[in-house]
């Protein structure tokens, strides 16, 4: 399966946390950024969603500007029930449509932190370009909770 053969349809862009942390923030030293990503399912909404976490920090842990974002891709229901799911119940997302899930998310996460950030001394951080296929090495497969 390749992940334009799929129906789906982006659907919903939540913001989970957001946090400015003025007391953690220095003006001085290399700034690290600690990214998350991750992936559930929604079984009777046909759903997949992917999260994304942005942290940067200055100082090891103490993170001064944190977004996460959870995107909502729901799955045609036909595809779902004969593509994602498979025969032992569990539920395949192939490392392609994990890879243009990311991508869709982190260009988000890029809107979404400089419109919260905008006129503030935290603009100035942005999210930079990356290798999203080495960030998804295989494809994912998740099993549901009964």
């Amino acid at each position: 399966m390749t992940y334009n053969k799929l129906g789906f349809a982006f659907t919903g862009l939540r913001t989970i946390s957001f946090a400015q942390i003025e007391v953690a923030y220095k003006k001085t030293g290399e700034t690290n950024l600690i990214s998350h990503l991750g992936f559930g399912i929604d079984i009777n909404d046909h759903t997949i969603t992917c999260n994304t976490k942005f942290s940067f920090e200055k100082k090891k842990d103490q993170p001064f500007l944190i977004l996460e974002l959870r995107g909502l891709f729901t799955i045609n229901k036909n595809d779902f029930l004969n593509k994602v799911k498979q025969t032992d119940n569990s539920f395949l997302i192939t490392k392609d449509l994990a890879t243009h899930f990311a991508v869709l998310m982190i260009g988000s996460a890029r809107g979404v932190l400089h419109a919260k950030t905008e006129g503030t001394t935290f603009n100035q951080y942005l999210l930079p370009t990356m290798d999203v296929k080495n960030m998804i090495p295989e494809d994912i497969v998740l099993n549901s909770l009964k």
